[in-house]
């Protein structure tokens, strides 16, 4: 009778790699996909300006050059003054010459897309702003908007 040794031909361990393989290389990239990475957005230069708080100086409003209507209403008459940027207007004619007017001025100086911007007040009626939006229509001005009130304004 022959004495088993443990020889390695008669039972060969093989460790198969290919499969542990895969399943490390699955497991790096769950984590590294899963990894929160280091934010720097606090930790960036930046120059900010300080706040002053309440007492600092007002921001000061800037020039805008446009071409803006504002409507008022007067309680005493009735009625709603029409304004095209600082001149009075009276008839829908007078105003829809005025607004050509200023909208070639932009359109000469390279500015086609300037807008005529109806600021109104909220006690206009709506058939007048709708009247001043039916005049630029039938003037061809296209690019009309409607402005908002500034913060803190008509309490």
């Amino acid at each position: 009778m022959a004495a088993h040794g443990g020889s390695t031909e008669e039972n060969p361990v093989a460790l198969n790699v290919a499969p542990m393989v895969d399943i490390i290389f699955c497991l790096c990239i769950f984590f590294m996909c899963s990894f929160h990475f280091k934010q720097l957005e606090g930790k960036m230069e930046s120059w900010l300006p300080k706040d002053k708080g309440v007492f600092g100086d007002p921001v000061p409003n800037p020039i805008l050059e446009e071409v803006r209507v504002f409507m008022k209403w007067d309680a005493a008459t009735g009625m709603t003054t029409r304004k095209v940027n600082a001149q009075l207007v009276g008839s829908d004619e007078e105003m829809g010459s005025i607004l050509v007017e200023r909208i070639e001025k932009f359109k000469s100086l390279n500015r086609p897309e300037t807008p005529v911007i109806i600021d109104a007040w909220p006690e206009v009626p709506w058939k007048d702003v709708i009247n001043v939006m039916d005049i630029c229509k039938r003037n061809k001005l296209e690019k009309v908007e409607l402005a908002a009130p500034m913060p803190g304004q008509w309490k």
